[in-house]
């Protein structure tokens, strides 16, 4: 039982749900008590999730909502609206933006109040509101009571500093089997037309004393795996490097996940990430463009020499894991230029490129301006690029069977030795043809055994590639392998050695660092789901 319920919809069950986490935890210190998260999954039935919430008998329900969980969000809130109609309902999150214009949805039409912006100030107002908690239990200032009484609410952003942490909120069972979100700050110092973080200035900080003693109290409690939100590390060199030093001695037990730009790395952060062992940094890049004048064209600062000459000095100083997302669909790039650039930061040596394709997110700049530029989106979340005027539809659908592949057999680590002898030196050419042919024989991007994926490889690279049997098979098998298989698939029986053993071949993979830091990487990350 509870009288306030926060929910939201996460794409995996190891995502958490950090902002019902934050919103909970600055409720009045006598509502604290009186509330409950529940989470769900898109796996999740909106009708059960509904039931559910209704058995803990809330007065109040409040619903995180993003592009992925949006439909489920709308059926949740109409079955509880129209079955229990006392229950107030308010919204938040990424998704609820420019809600004047979208008032005939029936999501925004059946809950009571709709939060755009930052809610941890405006939501424990409105709970306060409907639970009658006395004047002395809880104080706001009027302008934070006044917007508590309207529909559709701008939140100002909050003073962080101020801010009660939410860590305490993090239960045992989060901590054992989920990803340990933090944040060290709010904004972003760039303007990316793509992103709504370039309209969160200025950057603002979370004070570090309060944090590093909220961080050890979960290492204290088991913690180990800690995936930074904020949106560049290393926009302050000093917070970045204190980071660092508060986590070293806890160096060989710890998984630390940032996102960086990469334009700019001084040598001090590079000297401090380099005294980690392989594998417990984690590093997200967010690339998105190597053509100089689609960069220009989105506001985003790049220069390409120093991005990848940057990114050469992690690899052969660190042993930070390098992730690096790439979009495709932005203004003004062709598929070849997009190519182009992929190729770039592939013989970069990074050791995974994250493949996405451009969202239409609700009030960033670029969504005021996809008519003028020409891009059409699709109007179902999560509204993704059809076609712009320099890559078709056509070209945008085989991206996406290219980036499915991709993150199944290079990112996720299924088949990387065999997919280098079929595609180097030139890399995305031959990893299109490859992906168009699988296709071609499958008519699935997903839902292929690994069995299935050693058969169509073993195909591939003796019929189409003219690479001898018996060398086709000794590639294969060793990725198949290492992904702790314990048989020798039949298409590759009649051509490894007569005497070939598993056990002796298992016995000779000696994984090198790059492996351990994607296994690593891999247990962090599973099921990302970001939007970039």
């Amino acid at each position: 039982m509870a009288d306030i319920v926060f929910t939201a919809c996460n794409a995996r069950f190891s995502h958490v749900a950090f902002a019902l986490k934050t919103l909970r935890a600055n409720l009045p210190p006598c509502l604290h008590d009186r509330s409950e998260i529940v989470e769900f999954t898109i796996q999740n039935d909106p009708t059960e999730a509904a039931y559910q919430i209704l058995q803990m008998n809330p007065r109040l329900l409040g619903i995180s909502v993003y592009l992925w969980s949006i439909e489920f969000a709308r059926q949740l809130v109409e079955i509880i609206k129209r079955t229990n109609p006392e229950i107030i309902i308010f919204i938040g999150g990424p998704e609820i933006a420019l809600p004047e214009t979208r008032m005939h949805d029936a999501l925004f039409v059946l809950a009571d109040h709709v939060i755009v912006g930052e809610g941890e100030e405006v939501v424990a107002a409105i709970c306060a509101k409907y639970l009658g908690t006395k004047e002395d239990e809880f104080l706001c200032s009027e302008a934070i009571r006044t917007l508590s009484e309207q529909k559709v609410i701008h939140a100002p952003r909050v003073d962080v500093t101020k801010l009660v942490l939410p860590y305490d909120e993090y239960t045992d069972e989060d901590l054992a089997h989920r990803i340990l979100y933090v944040e060290t700050s709010r904004g972003c110092p760039y303007r990316c037309a793509f992103c709504l973080s370039s309209q969160d200035k200025p950057l603002r900080y979370f004070p570090l004393e309060s944090l590093f003693a909220a961080f050890e109290k979960l290492l204290d409690r088991g913690a180990r795996a800690f995936k930074f939100l904020d949106r560049t590390l290393n926009a302050s060199l000093q917070r970045a490097l204190a980071i660092l030093e508060f986590f070293y001695p806890r160096r060989e037990m710890v998984s630390l996940h940032f996102e960086m730009v990469p334009h700019e790395i001084p040598e001090k952060l590079i000297e401090s990430m380099a005294r980690y062992p392989a594998g417990a940094i984690q590093i997200e890049f967010g690339v998105q463009t190597l053509t100089q004048s689609v960069a220009d064209r989105i506001h985003r600062q790049l220069n390409a020499e120093r991005l990848l000459q940057n990114l050469a000095r992690l690899r052969e100083q660190t042993g930070v894991h390098i992730h690096s997302d790439l979009i495709a669909g932005l203004p003004g790039e062709s598929f070849a230029q997009f190519a182009e650039g992929f190729e770039r930061l592939y013989h970069s040596g990074v050791q995974e490129i994250q493949l996405g394709i451009l969202k239409r997110l609700k009030s960033s700049p670029l969504d005021f301006l996809a008519e003028e530029w020409g891009l059409i989106f699709s109007e179902i979340p999560p509204y993704e690029i059809l076609q712009t005027p320099d890559m078709s539809f056509r070209e945008l659908t085989e991206f996406k069977r290219f980036a499915k592949f991709y993150d199944t057999l290079v990112n996720n680590a299924n088949f990387p030795d065999t997919v280098r002898k079929i595609c180097e030196p030139n890399f995305f050419v031959n990893f299109h043809a490859l992906t168009q042919w699988i296709y071609g024989q499958t008519q699935a991007t997903q839902g292929i055994s690994q069995t299935r994926w050693v058969t169509l490889l073993f195909k591939y690279m003796t019929e189409v590639c003219r690479i001898l049997p018996e060398d086709a098979a000794r590639t294969i098998i060793v990725d198949y392998l290492r992904s702790r298989k314990e048989d020798i698939p039949p298409v590759l029986r009649p051509y490894l050695p007569q005497d070939f053993r598993i056990s002796e071949c298992k016995r000779s993979l000696h994984k090198d660092a790059s492996h351990i830091r994607q296994e690593k990487h891999l247990k962090m990350d599973s099921g990302n789901s970001s939007e970039s």
